[in-house]
């Protein structure tokens, strides 16, 4: 698959996109974490300054910020899927991240491919899961650094 982008770093786009990938079941453990209210009152007697934190707002905003991010990475994973070859690419990604299936069982799960196609369908998917990836929320693609060639002038003498 070509990036629609030029100059593009592929192994370190890879790698940021699988580190995406891996922090899923971090985000979908977060968003179901249990959340109880109820706090037993701090009642010593000394003087206290007023709180002004609202930690069941933050416990709430948290848990919203941690189910977006969960569903974020399903949703671009979907979104990949746009023909035949692509919709292997997204498989591989799904089974792999979001099912957590061993590679072998992934492998069965696409009709048996072999051990360097399922390879080649992951490092494309994750290609394109950091192209889709909304940049708003982290830019995924490492661009090639630039070589910089210094500008040839012209020399004047005035001899």
């Amino acid at each position: 698959m070509e990036s629609i982008f030029k100059n593009v770093d592929e192994d370190k786009t890879i790698e940021k996109a699988e580190s995406v990938l891996k922090d899923y079941w971090k985000w979908k453990l977060r968003a179901r974490r249990a959340r109880f209210n109820l706090q037993s009152p701090a009642m010593d007697g000394m003087p206290q300054s007023p709180s002004f934190e609202n930690h069941v707002d933050e416990k709430h905003v948290n848990k919203l910020n941690a189910e977006f991010m969960a569903n974020l990475v399903v949703n671009v994973i979907k979104a990949i899927g746009i023909d035949e070859q692509t919709d292997r690419y997204s498989q591989a990604l799904y089974f792999l991240y979001i099912k957590r299936y061993s590679k072998v069982k992934c492998m069965a799960c696409m009709d048996h491919i072999s051990d360097k196609t399922f390879d080649k369908y992951l490092r494309e998917g994750k290609l394109a899961f950091a192209e889709v990836y909304p940049d708003t929320v982290e830019d995924l693609i490492v661009k090639k650094p630039h070589k910089y060639e210094p500008e040839k002038r012209a020399e004047f003498s005035f001899d």
